[in-house]
């Protein structure tokens, strides 16, 4: 049954004192043909907390989802907590697990960057982020929405789209025409404290990668496993250990890297990435039990309807569309956390 009470502009104020925004980072609509948000859920403004001492996470999740899946920008501190902080301008990816609201910094697993030109392998700097692959980005074509994130990478002009399940990150990269194009996995980037202990990365056919990120920082020992299916065929895939480039189609290393290479534009790319605690078999079951197919509107949709269905328990009379915009924003932060920690069937990794 919905609960309603009355809000004043003062409870309004408050919030946005306590969180630290810049009262500019106003919510943008996504313009996406079938995309459907209701009331509340059109209420939330991701970016509130993304500035001062917030620490939210930003990017698209579904309510107590064990993926969280955004853009990490260069830690540069512990305003960087939860991989983003609204002041910076460059990315150098996407990451499926982020912390929000946490004094600390972790996580920021399986690091996915699309970019153009000839293949790098690091992520360049906040000065000269095109040095690797980072790029440099803007607010003003940055949409974030509970269940959906997109930007365009301005040094590629590549636009890169987010949605997600419970335990599936589904990316979707659209490239220039008439340029090389590469997607990079990089399994050394990590958040804050986190650092990684052992990570491994496999093809193992031309629409399947996997592997996974044993890694240390506020949690002593995190491990994570993870496969991803393509929309498009992998024709040519490249591994690194570190920036040293190995033969095969995998490697086993404490900085593992996978390279996906397309010499002429693919166009569209889209990626389903499954997490999971117990094993990559596991990650790949979830993808089929959760996102089994590529319609890609129909998953941000779906992550729309869990959140009305959670923040639609609430109802506010309010004419104050600031304090009906903090309200839910608030209610919203306090599903992203804590995350489920088993799969789809139920299984998951206990302590020894």
């Amino acid at each position: 049954m919905n609960t309603g009470f009355k809000i004043g502009s003062a409870f309004a104020l408050s919030a946005m004192l306590f969180h630290g925004i810049q009262t500019s980072a106003q919510k943008k609509s996504a313009s996406l043909p079938g995309f459907v948000e209701s009331k509340s859920v059109a209420s939330v403004d991701p970016y509130i907390g993304s500035g001062g001492h917030g620490h939210v996470f930003v990017g698209a999740s579904v309510p107590y989802g064990a993926v969280q899946t955004g853009p990490t920008n260069i830690v540069k501190g512990w305003d960087w907590c939860s991989g983003y902080h609204y002041s910076d301008s460059v990315l150098i990816g996407f990451s499926q697990m982020h912390l929000s609201g946490t004094g600390i910094g972790d996580l920021g697993d399986v690091l996915i960057m699309p970019y153009t030109g000839k293949v790098r392998t690091n992520r360049g700097t906040q000065e000269d982020p095109t040095s690797g692959y980072g790029s440099h980005y803007s607010h003003d074509r940055e949409t974030a929405r509970p269940g959906y994130y997109a930007v365009q990478l301005d040094d590629y002009n590549i636009k890169a789209e987010l949605t997600a399940s419970e335990r599936v990150a589904f990316h979707k990269y659209t490239f220039p025409k008439d340029q090389p194009a590469n997607i990079i996995i990089d399994l050394k980037e990590g958040i804050g404290w986190d650092a990684p202990v052992e990570t491994f990365i496999r093809q193992v056919d031309e629409y399947t990668l996997e592997g996974y990120r044993y890694s240390k920082g506020w949690a002593e020992d995190q491990r994570l496993w993870f496969a991803i299916k393509s929309n498009v065929p992998v024709k040519q895939f490249l591994v690194f250990d570190g920036d040293n480039k190995q033969t095969g189609k995998e490697v086993k290393s404490k900085e593992a890297k996978g390279v996906i290479v397309f010499d002429k534009s693919p166009g569209q790319v889209m990626l389903k990435v499954g997490v999971s605690p117990v094993s990559s078999e596991n990650a790949l079951a979830n993808i089929k039990a959760e996102i089994p197919g590529w319609d890609f509107i129909k998953t941000i949709n779906s992550a729309n309807a869990k959140w009305d269905k959670e923040l639609a328990k609430v109802s506010i009379e309010t004419k104050d569309e600031a304090a009906r915009r903090v309200f839910y924003t608030a209610m919203y932060h306090t599903m992203i956390d804590p995350a489920l920690f088993n799969d789809h069937d139920g299984s998951y990794r206990g302590h020894r």
